[in-house]
């Protein structure tokens, strides 16, 4: 999507007047080298709009009962080796959500976009609530937009956007991982 404000993140205060619906695809790749990759997207309840995309998001996720789990997230994109590295660190986890502990699986956030009409109407978080709702056996973390160099080069975001984007977050129950760039939906805040 382009013309997406504050680096793709809806940080307004107003809400969008049509039912969101979730849409779910998985692209199939080899499972053994890398994780699950899935598309999520936000369109309107309204079938007559359904090809207007309000928000999307790219989901890695990754199963804990593959002993590679932490090297597929680390070759699947760069980003995704801090977040793989804090969840192997077991205690770590355990002192931010317990609950966490016991999932089968990590679900990572790795982008979220928000079309320009979109902006200001918290379709993000209803995606991410989507999102947790469909994988509700998962633990749910999520990599802050703007806070690692991209893929293909280039700066990363402010601190006060950085910090802006961590507050979204934040507003609906995740919790930084310290030592990361990354945030954690308890599962005892899930919708």
């Amino acid at each position: 999507m382009s013309g997406a404000v504050a680096g793709g993140q809806d940080v307004a205060h107003e809400r969008v007047a049509v039912a969101p619906a979730l849409e779910l695809s998985l692209h199939l790749g080899d499972r053994r080298t890398g994780p699950e990759v899935w598309r999520a997207r936000m369109v309107p309840g309204d079938e007559r709009a359904a090809s207007t995309v309000l928000a999307e998001a790219t989901l890695h996720r990754v199963h804990y009962a593959d002993p590679r789990w932490s090297d597929h997230l680390r070759r699947a994109r760069t980003d995704l080796a801090e977040v793989g590295s804090a969840f192997a660190d077991r205690e770590l986890i355990s002192m931010i959500d317990e609950s966490s502990l016991f999932t089968e699986s990590l679900c990572v956030i790795s982008s979220i976009d928000v079309a320009p009409a979109a902006v200001g109407s918290f379709v993000s978080h209803d995606l991410v609530r989507a999102v947790a709702g469909v994988f509700d056996g998962d633990t749910i973390a999520l990599v802050i937009p703007g806070a690692f160099v991209p893929e293909g080069g280039g700066p990363v975001e402010s601190a006060g956007d950085i910090a802006t984007r961590r507050a979204h977050w934040a507003s609906i129950g995740f919790v930084d991982i310290p030592g990361t760039r990354a945030m954690l939906l308890p599962v005892r805040v899930r919708p």
